[in-house]
């Protein structure tokens, strides 16, 4: 993609609403309120919602593209049909994934651009985002696949303190709540989708960290600005055992997916240990209830690796990264 200049240039941003007509004022404003010198659209898919969202925004926000899901197609399936639509202008550059629940301060778009633009190989970025209801609070400050083949939240619930913000630095992955994502890596990753339409919801974000790691691509989490996360708001609206359900469910397809085989081969091996680990935590929690979800998301894994497998010989063509780099990368994120 050749360089334009930055009036020139269009970020699109895309939301996935489901029932969540009472959070897309503020959601939109935070959009609308960017201090960027570029072009701006924003994309909203909404999944099937029972809430009137639609009659809602085709009431209030004429100027939203609007996409009427005919079902609840999940976070995966809904943000690849943004992309698709937003991508079919060739002035965006960046594409901006923003969940209904979260916030951006006013300078973040514009902070965050002015960084991808030195990065030749910049896949996605985030800043630190803060909790919604307590700003000493860190909700996100990156994603990453952990030594014991979790999916996890660099930071999550750490007070915020000296040294956050003295420089950029790369990370395993940034948190799909509210990413920017540039068009050079979408482009170049070997998918049609970029985010994994299999996994449905839970887990796609850290897949797409994945892919971008061990492609050779980077990801960064940029100092200067904050978005802010309320968190969980769809998946909170189901049965509380249906997020460690589709967890359990996607995981095992995460690593067969994306992990070279001396590290996949490693992770396997220490899985039961850490699921007897997760089952535990849940007794001593009073969670018991929940065990059951991850059992059986467990054994739903099992139906789906064919597909992993298959995905993983398309992304072995394009992989490029060393074993002992990405080992050092899984342990902490960054």
């Amino acid at each position: 993609m050749s360089r334009m200049d930055q009036k020139d240039e269009t970020v699109a941003y895309i939301i996935v609403s489901w029932n969540n007509k009472d959070l897309l004022d503020e959601c939109i404003e935070s959009i609308k309120n960017q201090a960027y010198g570029g072009n701006k659209k924003i994309v909203l898919v909404d999944n099937n919602s029972s809430d009137d969202t639609v009659a809602y925004i085709e009431k209030s926000f004429p100027e939203i593209e609007l996409i009427k899901a005919e079902e609840n197609y999940g976070f995966a399936k809904g943000n690849n049909i943004g992309l698709e639509c937003a991508l079919k202008d060739k002035s965006v550059a960046y594409v901006v994934l923003l969940n209904t629940d979260a916030r951006l301060a006013q300078n973040w778009t514009s902070t965050l651009v002015n960084e991808a633009k030195l990065r030749k190989k910049a896949a996605t970025m985030q800043s630190i985002t803060l909790d919604y209801y307590d700003h000493s609070i860190i909700d996100s400050t990156h994603i990453y696949i952990s030594r014991y083949g979790q999916g996890t939240q660099g930071s999550w619930r750490s007070p915020i303190g000296f040294g956050y913000d003295v420089a950029p630095y790369k990370v395993f992955g940034c948190n799909a709540a509210a990413v920017l994502i540039t068009r050079a890596f979408i482009d170049a990753q070997p998918f049609e989708d970029l985010f994994d339409e299999t996994m449905f919801m839970y887990l796609e974000d850290v897949d797409l960290a994945a892919r971008a790691t061990v492609m050779g691509w980077d990801n960064f989490v940029v100092p200067g600005t904050r978005a802010f996360h309320m968190g969980s708001v769809s998946s909170t609206k189901k049965d509380p055992s249906f997020s460690l359900y589709m967890t359990f469910r996607n995981n095992i397809g995460l690593l067969i997916k994306n992990l070279p085989p001396r590290i996949l081969i490693r992770l396997l091996l220490r899985i039961p240990k850490s699921d007897i680990a997760s089952i535990r935590h849940l007794r001593r929690i009073g969670k018991g209830k929940a065990i059951p979800a991850v059992i059986k998301g467990r054994l739903a894994s099992i139906v789906y690796i064919p597909i992993f497998i298959r995905k993983r010989l398309k992304l072995n063509k394009v992989r490029n990264i060393d074993d002992d780099y990405l080992w050092q990368l899984m342990k902490k994120g960054h």
